[in-house]
């Protein structure tokens, strides 16, 4: 007999990392740093972040104020209880309702939108001081729903769809179950356009994977990105390198912000290695960075050791001056190298996210120093700003310039009914890629 092993520590909770957090039947998604006695707040359920610790990512149920992991023979006995009472409910609203028609005139059909009914206040039996003083007890959100089903006048005078409308919109309400889970690029997609569309640029996840498609972004390759989506197209190129190759990113400021997609992802070593930053005014003033004259030895096992007590004995550094000092050094370090694979042309892809620049501006700074059948991908939610780039590149022997614009629904599929959701963002911005081509 086969002993499971115990789950590694990777797969579990650990405080300081992101997670996703979305409540079951719910409209947000939020990402969350769980931190140590951090209150989690998703749609009126509140848990602390201490309960999560430990466990493994999945399905929880929230009961005063404490987070539980969902087994999966707990889900299927919930499983197998609900099918019988839903069978019996729908086959008596079939006898009311054949019921109530052969009591009326044959002639005459009643709709069920039709049948008399009291306000809503007075078709349910249970107040809602019940449904509350059942929370603070720490009853489930399906047994606060069954107890809901029963008190209901309406409920066996319903149609069939309209109870199971009823008890989906009641579930909805009351669920005490959330979803914590490991960041993905797609989750982080899904939650930020959700949230804040234009932050984004109304960049879609099938719109995402168009741009990595395009660009030929896979393990090894050299990027350059400039991107204005939260850092969603960064964090994207880095997962597909996989730790091997260079994601060139170019940021205004000092340092590169605006970038949570990036720190929520839990990247490793490995793949935060690929990751290079570099300033915008680097870029222009050429290899050499400012300020590179002046740079101080930081704290690294590596070097001296006597001199490293010498700069603390005579400057009086704390600890703390010499991680910054580290932390700026190994930028500096980055955006060398990243500087070096720009003019050195060893890019071979360039990726473009606009929302407020004009990319014609970053083209005409970085298009001369792409390696020959370099791929060229420009996203913009404005199809005039990427019309101008297909000017532009079309000029300068640019080959298979496409502009696309792709479309996105949501079906919802049910039984005997399949439809459009009505309650979805569609928008979406376009795509220009192409191929750059040196004469010989």
């Amino acid at each position: 007999m086969e002993v499971e092993s115990p789950p590694s520590t990777t797969s579990l909770i650990q405080a300081g990392e992101y997670l996703i957090v979305q409540k079951i039947d719910g409209e947000q998604s939020r990402i969350v740093r769980f931190t140590p006695k951090q209150k989690i707040l998703i749609e009126k359920l509140k848990f602390t972040s201490d309960s999560a610790f430990g466990k493994p990512h999945g399905l929880f149920e929230v009961s005063n104020n404490q987070c539980f992991p969902m087994s999966v023979d707990r889900l299927i006995e919930e499983l197998q209880l609900q099918e019988a009472p839903v069978a019996t409910t729908l086959l008596d609203s079939e006898v009311v309702l054949s019921e109530i028609v052969e009591a009326s005139d044959p002639r005459v059909v009643i709709a069920p939108s039709a049948l008399k009914l009291e306000p809503e206040q007075k078709r349910q039996k249970l107040e809602m001081d019940a449904v509350l003083e059942m929370k603070k007890q720490g009853v489930s959100g399906q047994e606060v729903v069954a107890k809901l089903v029963e008190g209901s006048a309406s409920f066996q005078t319903r149609t069939v769809f309209s109870q199971s409308k009823y008890i989906k919109r009641k579930a909805k309400k009351h669920s005490d179950r959330v979803l914590i889970l490991r960041p993905t690029i797609r989750l982080l997609a899904k939650a930020y356009y959700l949230k804040d569309p234009d932050r984004l640029a109304m960049l879609r996840a099938d719109q995402l994977a168009l741009i990595l498609q395009m660009a030929g972004v896979h393990h090894g390759k050299n990027v350059l990105v400039f991107e204005q989506t939260l850092g969603l197209i960064t964090s994207a190129v880095m997962e597909r390198l996989g730790g091997k190759g260079a994601c060139v990113h170019f940021h205004r400021g000092a340092v590169a912000q605006s970038i949570p997609c990036v720190h929520s992802m839990n990247y490793n070593e490995s793949t935060l290695s690929t990751f290079l930053p570099v300033r915008i005014k680097c870029l222009l003033a050429g290899k050499q960075l400012p300020y590179e004259n002046n740079r101080k030895a930081c704290n690294e096992e590596e070097e001296n050791g006597d001199k490293i007590k010498e700069v603390k004995c005579e400057e009086n550094v704390e600890d703390q001056d010499l991680e910054a000092l580290a932390r700026r050094n190994d930028r500096l370090d980055r955006e060398r190298r990243g500087l070096e694979m720009t003019f050195e042309g060893k890019a071979h892809a360039l990726i473009i996210g606009s929302r407020t620049v004009d990319p014609v501006n970053v083209l005409e700074l970085v298009y001369p120093t792409l390696a020959p059948s370099a791929s060229i991908v420009i996203y913009s939610p404005h199809q005039n700003t990427l019309v101008s780039c297909y000017d532009w590149l079309s000029k300068r022997q640019t080959i298979n310039l496409v502009l696309t614009d792709q479309m996105c629904r949501v079906m919802q599929v049910l039984p005997d009914r399949t439809h459009p959701l009505m309650a979805q963002h569609v928008a979406g911005g376009h795509v220009l890629s192409g191929i750059k081509v040196v004469d010989q």
